[in-house]
């Protein structure tokens, strides 16, 4: 394997998706099993606001929850 090729898999442990990054571009190496999930989309999207809103700010969580909620919806 090539060291210097970065591998991503799919989350579910029954999806055979993967793509690999190259360093330069990144190329699909199997497709997934599955459709997209729009609602797991839309919590992951959610979370992440929440946990970049908490690495930058000095606010209480519940400010920081609620910040995320009328930026996301």
């Amino acid at each position: 394997a090539n060291k210097s090729q970065i591998i991503w898999r799919c989350c579910r442990n029954d999806c055979a998706g993967r793509v690999r990054f190259d360093g330069t571009g990144y190329i699909k190496v199997t497709d997934h099993l599955h459709a997209p999930n729009p609602e797991e989309i839309i919590s992951v999207e959610f979370k992440s606001n929440i946990s970049s809103g908490a690495a930058i700010s000095h606010d209480p969580p519940r400010r920081i929850i609620h910040q995320a909620l009328l930026n996301f919806f």
